[in-house]
């Protein structure tokens, strides 16, 4: 006697904007892109160029070689700098070792690096929320000297935290792909503890991360199930899953389509699906047709917020 499987079939599936790419994930895609095309292999990148196992395998079938440290990287060779950001002791090491940067930081985290040096300049004890080893975090780290600054994660960590007595001028930094809700926390902690406690002029959470998370919000009121399409390594891909489930939604973090399982459709009618900032357009279609194909159901779009932000300074020089 044989036991049929009755595959369970979908309503809906729903597709929230906005989704996927970023402004600033977009153009370091199109640095390495335009660096892939105008000079000769090897091309060596310092970490994933994003954190998107989809993206790099396809930078790697082009003869991109990515590395974790710049000493991996031959003298005289050409090393693009990944979106994350890099601290200062790699472009001393490339500037010692003859290498070419092309340099495809986000903009949005050049923005903190240089907050990080002007107040410490100024003379302020710089407070930076991240997580650590993500490489926005070291970057950033890295610009920070004589002990002036503490480092946390979380809000135990700010009980925990001991400030100089003479530090009169106190500001508050922060990783730019983290939860709004994990940071406004840490941020009311902290003003209750550091009454002179400042924030830099706009915020540091990039947009997008905020527009992809007023998203997932909007979506988890919707649906039975969400997709989150992004890589482990995705900080920012993490952040949504953390915040459906913290809204009571079953959610599956996935890379590609061959990560889906058929038990996770059991007894769901309308499914969301939404993407991190680093993975493109064409991995989420493809991984929409195989869940209509498998599972049925009509596509539908839910726009949340319009986002038309491009960032159009690329480095100069990237041709030969």
């Amino acid at each position: 006697c044989f036991v049929v499987k009755r595959i369970n079939k979908l309503e809906k599936i729903i597709l929230v904007r906005p989704r996927g790419f970023c402004a600033g994930v977009e153009r370091a895609v199109n640095i390495l892109d335009m660096v892939v095309k105008n000079y000769p292999k090897p091309i060596y990148c310092k970490h994933e160029i994003v954190h998107n196992r989809y993206v790099v395998d396809k930078f790697r079938s082009d003869g991109v070689i990515f590395v974790k440290d710049i000493e991996d990287v031959p003298d005289g060779s050409v090393l693009v700098l990944s979106a994350h950001g890099s601290s200062p002791i790699i472009y001393q090491r490339a500037k010692a070792k003859s290498i070419r940067i092309i340099d495809a930081t986000c903009p949005l985290v050049t923005k903190v690096h240089l907050e990080a040096r002007r107040y410490q300049n100024e003379g302020y004890f710089i407070i930076y929320v991240g997580h650590k080893d993500h490489p926005e975090t070291v970057g950033v780290l890295g610009e920070l000297q004589d002990d002036n600054f503490a480092f946390i994660e979380t809000i135990e960590d700010v009980e925990k935290l001991r400030i100089p007595n003479d530090s009169k001028r106190i500001i508050l930094l922060n990783q730019t792909t983290l939860s709004l809700l994990d940071i406004e926390g840490i941020k009311k902690c902290l003003k209750s503890k550091y009454k002179n406690l400042e924030f830099p002029l706009g915020k540091d959470i990039c947009y997008a991360t905020t527009n992809r998370q007023m998203a997932v919000e909007k979506l988890t009121s919707v649906v039975d199930m969400i997709l989150v399409v992004g890589s482990q390594t995705s900080s920012n891909s993490r952040r949504l899953v953390d915040l459906s489930e913290r809204h009571g939604k079953k959610t599956y973090l996935i890379d590609d389509q061959d990560d889906l399982k058929d038990e996770w459709f059991d007894g769901v009618k309308i499914v969301g699906i939404t993407a991190g900032a680093s993975s493109p357009d064409e991995l989420i279609e493809t991984i929409t047709k195989v869940v209509i194909k498998r599972f049925g159901g009509t596509r539908q779009e839910l726009k949340v917020v319009d986002e038309d932000i491009k960032f159009i300074n690329y480095p100069t020089k990237i041709n030969i």
